[in-house]
């Protein structure tokens, strides 16, 4: 673990020295400390010390502050047994046995990381299933990867009570009256905005029921004049739609040329193995009633897999049956979060399925799975485009 984090705290000295020097560079005045609104267009600032260290008179102002854990059940106060998102990294020494309560994305990315650092992870969640957002099959197929990595999975237990063992370990009482225990309790259990202490009243600015800043389309709260980008606005709550999000607010504050969000974009899950995808799931379709075709390219086919050592891995294509325009890529395996963005291009280009296949693809590599893929959907369809090799 000590080694683990020495290498974030290098990656994020190094990430926050380089936005500082943009900042320079850009003409931008950085100043740090605790900010809180005294009225529209007044911002108070706090030092370390709680001391206030000046005032910002603005005459726009976004809000980025983005989120934390968050705790909807009770949590017993030792932080040693129970640990948040912001906690865990915090263990020494690695424990022998973890609990992990949720099978959505935080859960199931911590829950292969430490698997593959030779901890028991017990992963629970009260509903059946996990990683609910992304297309059931690879949902599913990644579900058979992590208990081939060794994952157990506890699935379809609702959670009465944590609380401290005995004998010193995290104890999960469920509601049909089992027990488990573990060295460690992970539960991250979702996140919230980070509005406390900021006196959005005194801008008139308001939340949701959720507690996120609520805002229009051009990204504007209640107080025209405020803007709001990020996790503190809510869903999808992806550094990369944050930015994109940021990005736009501004110039819509400026009146500078804009646009709008991007219907679809791609969302990156870092599981082990990665799963992206971009473009609705089969299921999504399957309600709207689209006749759709899919094609798959296994990662044993394509020449890069053995070679890169994951056999596993699926390149999953959805295309229109009749116009064969690709509906969406998704992709469980080595590289996913980097090939999806061909995915996404087909997608906004409203690019026909074939085309994958009349392109040339660099060999050996993952991207290739694209065109295997298209083969594979179209000569179910009997386009007459399927492969004669």
């Amino acid at each position: 673990m000590h080694d683990l984090m020495s290498r974030v705290s290098k990656v994020l000295e190094d990430e926050n020295a380089f936005l500082h020097k943009q900042c320079v560079e850009s003409g931008i005045d950085v100043i740090s400390g605790t900010a809180r609104l005294l009225d529209p267009h007044r911002i108070e600032v706090h030092d370390v010390q709680g001391e206030v260290c000046c005032h910002v008179l603005s005459p726009y102002t976004l809000i980025a502050t983005g989120s934390r854990p968050r705790h909807p059940i009770d949590i017993p106060n030792d932080r040693t047994l129970f640990m948040d998102s912001d906690q865990i990294f915090r263990m020494e020494p690695l424990p022998g046995t973890l609990i992990v309560l949720g099978g959505d994305i935080i859960g199931c990315e911590y829950a292969t990381m430490f698997v593959a650092m030779d901890i028991h992870v017990i992963l629970m969640d009260r509903r059946s299933d996990v990683l609910r957002l992304v297309d059931a099959e690879i949902g599913q197929r990644f579900k058979h990867y992590m208990q081939a990595m060794g994952v157990e999975l506890q699935l379809g237990q609702p959670i009465q009570e944590l609380r401290t063992s005995e004998d010193g370990k995290g104890e999960i009482l469920l509601k049909d009256g089992q027990r488990g225990q573990a060295d460690r309790v992970f539960y991250p259990l979702g996140r919230i905005a980070n509005v406390d202490g900021m006196n959005l009243e005194a801008a008139g600015i308001t939340l949701d029921p959720l507690g996120n800043i609520l805002v229009n389309a051009l990204f504007q709260t209640t107080c025209p004049h405020i803007y709001a980008a990020g996790d503190v606005i809510g869903p999808p709550s992806l550094a990369s739609t944050s930015m994109e999000q940021g990005r736009l607010a501004m110039r819509n504050a400026f009146l500078l040329k804009s646009h709008h969000i991007p219907e679809f974009f791609p969302y990156g899950i870092y599981t082990i193995p990665e799963i992206s995808g971009v473009g609705p799931t089969e299921e999504e379709l399957q309600k709207k009633g689209i006749h759709y075709a899919v094609g798959r390219a296994e990662y044993h086919e394509v020449a890069r897999g053995p070679i890169a050592g994951d056999i596993t891995g699926l390149v999953k294509l959805i295309f229109h049956a009749e116009t064969l325009e690709v509906l969406a890529v998704h992709i469980i395996g080595t590289n996913a979060t980097e090939l999806i963005s061909l995915g996404q291009m087909a997608i906004n280009l409203r690019v026909r399925t074939d085309y994958f296949i009349d392109t040339i693809f660099n060999y050996p590599t993952f991207a290739e799975g694209f065109r295997i893929a298209a083969q594979n959907g179209l000569s179910k369809i009997g386009s007459g485009r399927q492969s004669t090799v």
